[in-house]
């Protein structure tokens, strides 16, 4: 049997060359190739205005009861009575979803002195949704009757746009175009050409400005219809691209 001291002496040895190996591979690396030949980049940007076409509301119930089990029953038949309306009103179920429920104690505050008492008045149940409106022109009556059949909570509206994914591939597309132009341009004027693209490098995908929630009043007692603006938002790509330079 190896003595212990041989065995920690092998187990080092390896260990080296473990690493000197490691060392080795990494040092026969090639570099980039854009690293190797003359080259130029340049960055193209392409952008576009849209008019958003889906609102999403923030809707919900809040219940307040003296025991927990009432206000949480009450509070699930009122966003049920809220989920029906909403439905009946043409919107899928897949565009209902379920963004919060809590159920919490509510306490009311006694000054006594220089303390404040602190007595249990009840209970809070709280459910609200994320409605998608593919009718922007449907989302403030829909607000609007939501009120009327219980909806007492209105955390916001955000936008979106349905032809998004397809207009930012049009838009890379344009961006990388712009990117050639301005390569041409420069490359021409020193009298040189564009040889094959060494580097593609995109950047992540970006909306400006992007959606903000926006408060909404809640409705009066009376079914009116909320007005409902969704402005423009702007989409925009850009990437860098890399070629070999030739003569």
């Amino acid at each position: 049997m190896a003595s212990l001291p041989s065995q920690k002496l092998r187990a080092a040895v390896a260990a080296a060359l473990a690493l000197f190996v490691i060392g080795q591979a990494q040092a026969q690396q090639p570099a980039a190739l854009k690293d190797m030949v003359p080259n130029i980049s340049a960055e193209g940007r392409a952008s576009k205005e849209v008019v958003p076409d889906i609102a999403i509301l923030s809707v919900g119930v809040d219940t307040e009861r003296p025991k927990a089990a009432d206000a949480a029953q009450d509070n699930a038949s009122a966003t049920q009575a809220i989920v029906n309306e909403i439905k009946a009103q043409g919107i899928e179920a897949k565009d209902i979803r379920t963004a919060a429920v809590t159920l919490q104690p509510v306490y009311d505050e006694v000054q006594a002195g220089a303390t404040a008492k602190r007595t249990l008045r009840g209970y809070l149940a709280h459910n609200s949704l994320a409605v998608r409106v593919r009718d922007i022109a449907k989302a403030g009556v829909l607000a609007a009757r939501l009120a009327d059949r219980g909806a007492n909570f209105f955390g916001g509206i955000t936008f979106d746009y349905s032809q998004k994914d397809a207009d930012y591939e049009s838009l890379r597309e344009e961006a990388a175009r712009d990117a050639q132009r301005k390569a041409n341009a420069y490359a021409g004027a020193l009298g040189l050409r564009l040889g094959r693209v060494l580097e593609i490098a995109p950047e992540p995908r970006e909306t400006v400005p992007p959606p903000v929630p926006r408060m909404m009043a809640a409705p009066a007692a009376q079914s009116v219809a909320i007005p409902v603006e969704p402005g423009a938002e702007t989409l925009s790509a850009t990437v860098r691209v890399t070629w070999e330079l030739s003569q």
